[in-house]
């Protein structure tokens, strides 16, 4: 497997860009914003979107000056080598009675090593996938550089030398795709297989919706589009409200530090924004005024 593989993981939680089933009240539009408390230096956060896209993952000037100004950058997580081994090693199942091949039937089992061909996973390796991981694989675009917008951000933060933190550990993210019942897994997998076919169109919209800053039609887009291609609504539901809202919550308890210290820098998917369950709007209720930049 080539090392682009092992970047895979990152976008795995491509997930994170499908929020909680409800939409915002109101417009929130913006990718970059600031976050001030009355007598105390503004921090900054920015919304990302996991994507080797080169629109995306050049960095605009104005958030680059604040960037590289930055006391503290703050990711979802660290991606160092310890934690991208971690993952990897999370997507295999090292059961043999837990085979992919012998989880599903002959047909579905053909069909995902047909679609994981595109992201240079041969067969021998897709056997010992575990479901979950081949969903998360076939939820982004096939990896062509390794280089996503996370990952850029956080070389250059560690190239600038500034102190960078994560707001979760690698093994809390993927506790909640470990938690899904086999069963559940399946189902996921067989909708993703199901609708394979309509993954760039999607792709191509969640692009276009960024690249537009309008981070409520994003998530309305996203959430309308996971409902629609879901045969199970209440593990969908439930998935997502786990997937996004309760990881809001931790990743708000812990960032809230590094904006105490100000000039904070912040990245987190764009999802994880809008909505009345959005880091924004639960930053607005501890007191902190938030407005758009960029």
């Amino acid at each position: 497997m080539k090392t682009s593989v092992y970047h895979r993981w990152l976008v795995i939680f491509v997930c994170i860009l499908f929020t909680s089933i409800s939409f915002a009240a109101e417009v929130q539009k913006g990718l970059f914003w600031q976050i001030k408390k009355p007598k105390a230096t503004p921090s900054y956060i920015f919304a990302t979107i996991h994507s080797e896209d080169t629109r995306v993952n050049q960095l605009p000037d104005k958030i680059r000056s604040y960037f590289e100004k930055a006391d503290s950058v703050s990711l979802e997580m660290l991606l160092d080598m310890p934690t991208m081994l971690k993952a990897s090693a999370a997507m295999l199942t090292t059961d043999e009675e837990q085979s992919l091949d012998k989880l599903i039937d002959k047909e579905l089992f053909t069909q995902v090593t047909e679609a994981l061909r595109r992201y240079q996973v041969p067969p021998i390796i897709a056997k010992k996938l575990k479901p979950w991981a081949i969903v998360a694989t076939l939820s982004t675009p096939p990896p062509e550089t390794g280089e996503f917008l996370d990952l850029l951000l956080y070389k250059e933060a560690m190239k600038l030398e500034i102190d960078t933190y994560g707001l979760e550990k690698v093994e809390e993210q993927l506790a909640i795709f470990e938690e899904l019942s086999l069963e559940a897994q399946i189902t996921l997998l067989k909708e993703t297989i199901k609708n394979i076919d309509e993954m760039p169109v999607m792709f191509t919209k969640l692009h276009e919706l960024y690249l537009q800053r309008d981070l409520t039609e994003l998530q309305k887009f996203s959430i309308e589009y996971m409902m629609k291609n879901s045969e199970d609504k209440d593990l969908t539901d439930k998935f997502y409200q786990r997937i996004v809202n309760d990881r809001n919550i931790t990743m708000i308890d812990r960032m809230l530090k590094r904006l105490q210290e100000g000039n904070a820098f912040i990245a987190v998917g764009a999802l994880h924004l809008p909505g009345e369950k959005g880091i924004l709007k639960l930053l607005e209720n501890k007191g902190y005024k938030v407005k758009p930049i960029y």
